[in-house]
C-alpha cells in the first residue's frame, strides 16, 4: 500500500526542481505543477485554491508567510526552509 504524498512534500519537490525559492497564490504555473504531481485535476483556479488550502493546513517544512501581488493584494507565501536562513548571521 503506497503512502499518499502530502501537498507540502510535492511543493518542496517542485520548488527545488524549478529553482524557485517560494510559491504563492498568484503563482498559478507552479501551483499547477504541484497539483499535477499530486494527481489533482481541475481548472487552474481550482487547483490553485486546493493547493494553497492544503499548504495552509499542513505546510510541513515550508515557512508560511504573507506577500503582496503586483496589484498590492495580500496572498499567502510558502518558502523553502533554506530561504529563511539565507542572510542569517553564522
Amino acid at each position: 500500500m503506497s503512502k499518499k504524498k502530502r501537498a507540502c512534500d510535492a511543493a518542496v519537490e517542485v520548488l527545488r526542481e524549478t529553482d524557485n525559492p517560494a510559491v504563492s497564490y498568484d503563482d498559478w504555473p507552479l501551483l499547477g505543477l504541484i497539483a499535477a504531481k499530486l494527481g489533482w485535476d481541475g481548472s487552474p483556479r481550482e487547483c490553485a485554491d486546493r493547493v494553497v488550502a492544503a499548504l495552509a493546513k499542513t505546510p510541513g517544512p515550508l515557512a508560511k508567510g504573507l506577500g503582496r501581488t503586483g496589484n498590492n493584494r495580500r496572498v499567502r507565501v510558502f518558502r523553502l526552509p533554506e530561504q529563511e536562513t539565507d542572510g542569517a548571521a553564522t
